[in-house]
């Protein structure tokens, strides 16, 4: 992968987990979907994603992380958090694995 997409691949990962952060300490919607947005699009537009997972994994990540702190978090909003990148991962691994298996059938039945 050339220097620029890998570079807008790793902001990416930092956008979402700087999103995935201010959504699970309960900041307004308005910060941290701009993010969220903006750091999908980077990587799409740049052709970073060959495999989906990572994204919805950092957010996890990022989610995670931000229980370690002393910050009071709403446990609804945290719940929330993690049940929509969980889905999200879930979907995102299916996504990866969906012309991996269906190479390994192709290649089976020659």
């Amino acid at each position: 992968m050339p220097a620029a997409p890998r570079l807008i691949a790793i902001a990416a990962l930092l956008l979402v987990a700087a999103s995935g952060n201010l959504a699970a300490r309960s900041g307004p919607v308005a910060q941290w979907l701009p993010l969220l947005v903006v750091a999908v699009a980077g990587a799409v537009v740049a052709g970073a994603p060959t495999r989906l997972w990572p994204l919805p994994a950092i957010w996890l990540v990022a989610t995670l992380l931000v229980t370690t702190t002393d910050v009071p978090l709403d446990p609804a909003v945290l719940a929330v958090s993690l049940a929509a990148g969980g889905v999200a991962l879930l979907a995102a691994v299916a996504v990866d694995l969906g012309p991996v298996l269906r190479d390994r059938h192709r290649r089976t039945r020659t």
